[in-house]
């Protein structure tokens, strides 16, 4: 996920949600969340722990574009899953059947998603984002 997109899902959870984060980095570290104290464009502040640990409180500065993952520990019920996911990104997106193809010796599974109108302006948007946050090197 880009930078920009975490920028965008993080202040959007409930807070019950960001209470039970685990936060994993590219680098493999896992970082249990108590609290999210702050969201910058370079970096989130986290007070936690690191997963497997009993040392709490400890406060983490963690780049925003060394996020690898973002789990919930104690996941809501679905239907709620549902309404937040819907008021934040639009309708679900509707996912065909995979299409089977035999190419050569090998199998190859393709799945196509069909976007919502909703969910189709909402990828855009944090497409375009991205680009401008992080444009591309000469």
């Amino acid at each position: 996920m880009t930078t920009s997109a975490w920028l965008q899902l993080l202040p959007n959870l409930p807070q019950s949600w960001k209470e039970s984060l685990v936060v994993k980095t590219i680098s493999g570290t896992e970082l249990s969340v108590q609290s999210i104290v702050r969201i910058d464009e370079l970096f989130v502040v986290i007070r936690g722990r690191v997963a497997g640990t009993t040392e709490q409180g400890q406060v983490y500065f963690v780049p925003t574009d060394r996020i690898e993952t973002i789990c919930i520990q104690r996941p809501p019920k679905e239907d709620e899953m549902q309404k937040v996911l819907n008021e934040m990104f639009g309708l679900p997106v509707s996912i065909a059947p995979a299409v089977i193809e035999k190419t050569s010796d090998n199998l190859r599974a393709t799945t196509i998603m069909r976007l919502s109108p909703e969910a189709h302006e909402r990828l855009k948007s944090l497409s375009a984002a991205s680009k401008q946050a992080n444009p591309p090197t000469p």
